[in-house]
């Protein structure tokens, strides 16, 4: 496994979203698995089983906990598919089997599929960045997206950066 930044991984989900025409939030995450030809089952499990990907003929398909809450399983499509676009940009990759760092990256790719960078940004200079409103707009938590914006230098740690 080649060593990349969170840079490289925010930049195949934002490609991710940008191929499956999103340019609005809140993100439909099970969109973009459609587009990508990538079906989803959701099926009854124990309450401890979230998600897992299962390959079939060669192809992946996800497999979700019906009874978890829609967000729990839209966070579990968005780090499956995290797998699966990290595995397209660079066929020496493989699916994880216990490993840390390939979950990891996962993590940074599902993060930018639901929040992606470029439509906080957009999202934001419309909404004289309000982290409040942008919160329910993207459908995640309002630390979430202080965190997020933070992140992107929209809002500093005291106070919020007006450059307009």
């Amino acid at each position: 496994m080649a060593l990349r930044t969170d840079a490289y991984y925010r930049q195949i989900a934002e490609k991710a979203v940008r191929d499956a025409g999103i340019e609005e939030p809140p993100v439909p995450v099970a969109a973009i698995a459609e587009r990508m030809g990538v079906p989803i089952f959701r099926i009854a499990f124990p309450h401890w089983f979230t998600g897992m990907l299962v390959h079939e003929d060669g192809m992946p398909l996800v497999v979700l906990n019906a009874i978890k809450d829609r967000a729990v399983q839209d966070a579990a499509v968005a780090h499956l598919l995290g797998h699966i676009l990290i595995l397209l940009d660079d066929a020496s990759e493989r699916y994880p089997r216990g490993d840390l760092d390939s979950h990891r990256a996962a993590d940074v790719v599902a993060e930018e599929l639901v929040v992606p960078g470029f439509m906080v940004v957009e999202q934001a200079a419309k909404w004289f960045n309000d982290y409040r409103y942008l919160a329910r707009l993207f459908g995640v938590s309002e630390k979430r997206m202080l965190e997020k914006m933070q992140a992107l230098g929209l809002i500093k740690l005291r106070g919020i950066l007006w450059d307009y």
